[in-house]
């Protein structure tokens, strides 16, 4: 029998409920309940994530290594998702990490009068063939290695400071706290073959989607220590004209609740009052 989500709503809303809303597309990897501080930062503005998690074609494709959605079949629930609950006339799109290309995508999908005033993606990689990895070629395993390394840090705010080899990683997350003692190499594997299949189903998804440009202004958010170091905009500016992009402390997952980060995120996510 093939695992599912458990019964948790689509949306997740952090308080306050009033001021400019927010929407920000989450693609799991870390609870939702991250975003808690990036709340409390966006106040008077609320914020909603919208949790790709509780999408189960989503959620056990990663699980399977079968694809039966797609980016745009995700954009659509979301779409869906703000209609049900009724589209604001003045609002902010955001999405991290994969989250951002189905955010993107959304945007199409909605009429004019629709549309957010702003598109926001933080540490997000575009569906370009630039960024994605080919059927037959494997992800680059030093470059993953680096990226658990900092999603271990992340799960329990230690710092994880290695991505050599995983032992080296069982190490330095043994003796930071990251890990809990005890913890075996075993037992390390399983986490990070998880982990990888998350970022191959992603990779899939994207490789197979066809992006549209939109002409909404949209800005990219990069931390200190983000997914890539290329100076290039992360393949955006091929699909977003006028696309500006900004830098902020923290790491691809510290920034969602790096207090230097916040502010950066709070500029971008909320328009200045009038």
């Amino acid at each position: 029998m093939t695992a599912r989500r458990s019964d948790r709503p689509l949306v997740r809303e952090f308080p306050p409920t009033g001021g400019h809303p927010v929407v920000l597309v989450h693609p799991g990897a870390v609870p939702a309940a991250e975003y808690a501080d990036l709340a409390g930062a966006l106040a008077p503005a609320s914020l909603a994530v919208v949790d790709l998690e509780q999408v189960p074609e989503y959620f056990e494709a990663a699980l399977t290594g079968v694809l039966t959605t797609s980016v745009d079949a995700l954009a659509d629930r979301v779409v869906a998702e703000l209609r049900a609950r009724g589209v604001p006339d003045r609002w902010t799109l955001a999405g991290w990490s994969f989250g951002g290309v189905v955010a993107f995508t959304a945007v199409s999908r909605l009429s004019a009068d629709e549309r957010p005033d702003r598109v926001v993606l933080l540490d997000s990689l575009a569906p370009v063939p630039e960024y994605t990895a080919n059927d037959d070629e494997e992800l680059d395993l030093a470059r993953v290695l680096g990226w658990f390394a900092l999603y271990l840090a992340a799960k329990r705010d230690r710092p994880v400071d290695a991505s050599d080899s995983l032992e080296a990683v069982l190490d330095a997350g043994l003796a930071s706290g990251a890990l809990r003692p005890g913890t075996t190499l075993p037992g390390l594997r399983k986490v990070f073959t998880t982990y990888v299949d998350g970022l191959r189903r992603n990779n899939s998804l994207a490789r197979a989607h066809t992006p549209v440009p939109v002409d909404v202004p949209v800005t990219l958010v990069r931390p200190d220590r983000g997914l890539l170091t290329t100076p290039e905009p992360l393949g955006w500016d091929a699909l977003a004209p006028g696309l500006t992009t900004t830098t902020c402390p923290g790491d691809h997952y510290s920034m969602l609740r790096h207090p230097g980060a916040l502010a950066v995120l709070h500029a971008a996510l909320v328009p200045l009052s009038r």
